[in-house]
């Protein structure tokens, strides 16, 4: 079976920016200045204008600011951009241009960090999180069921303690183990208190929120641009859990 590490670097090998990025033959440029003015008036969705000299993407006109800027390195990464890194990018940036070999061949969006492939890295990393907070609580997981009871009236918040095990008993002969209907955040808050992972609850929190939405195909990462910064935090939690450097 793939290590975690394995698993993470075929992610990365695999899913990269372009293949979520927009190509620049379908983007809407203009020739001029001018004409991307019109043009943004026209598309009201769209924050960024290319602008193409010569079937060349050279400058971009920016709605937000009214202004027209060269495409710079700064706002240009590679299309072998890993999709796991790519959140901590737009971070720092609403959008970016994308280049191939020596040319812009696209350009990637905030919004395209809801791309379903950029969904499914987020849920294997957090499922890897999730596994790995499991397996630092021991044995108690695979020990019978009064010895987990005992264990989860102990460690969990009495009111989660209480629907776990009201869930639990109204599951019945298909009940494999009280475990079994623990989340991320519970798991995650037992061994931050058994001292096996370090976190902090707010970054739990967050984590349930993009495990659940990443689970779910008709709901996003990010709704806002304000929202990239905790996709991007849990990124970083996540790969420092993993890499035991928490």
């Amino acid at each position: 079976m793939p290590t975690i590490d394995e698993t993470l670097k075929r992610l990365a090998d695999t899913f990269t920016v372009r293949d979520v990025m927009l190509v620049a033959p379908e983007l809407k440029c203009a020739s001029g200045s001018e004409e991307a003015v019109k043009i943004a008036e026209h598309f009201p969705d769209f924050d960024v204008i290319p602008i193409k000299h010569e079937e060349t993407l050279t400058d971009y006109y920016e709605r937000e600011f009214r202004t027209t800027k060269p495409i710079k390195f700064d706002s240009v990464i590679s299309d072998g951009t890993s999709l796991i890194d790519l959140s901590e990018i737009l971070e720092e940036r609403r959008f970016a241009f994308v280049l191939r070999g020596r040319q812009i061949d696209g350009y990637v969006h905030f919004s395209d960090l809801n791309h379903h492939l950029v969904k499914l890295t987020f849920y294997v990393i957090l499922q890897a999180v999730e596994r790995m907070a499991l397996e630092s609580l021991g044995a108690v997981h695979r020990a019978d069921y009064q010895t987990q009871d005992v264990y989860l009236s102990h460690n969990l918040d009495p009111t989660r303690y209480k629907q776990v095990k009201k869930i639990y008993g109204e599951t019945g002969e298909a009940a494999r183990s009280p475990f079994s209907y623990l989340n991320i955040c519970d798991l995650l808050r037992l061994a931050v208190k058994d001292g096996t992972i370090r976190t902090e609850e707010s970054v739990i929190k967050s984590m349930k929120v993009v495990r659940d939405a990443a689970a779910h195909a008709d709901e996003n990462l990010v709704s806002r641009y304000d929202e990239v910064p905790r996709l991007a935090e849990v990124k970083r939690a996540c790969l420092r859990i993993l890499a035991g450097k928490s």
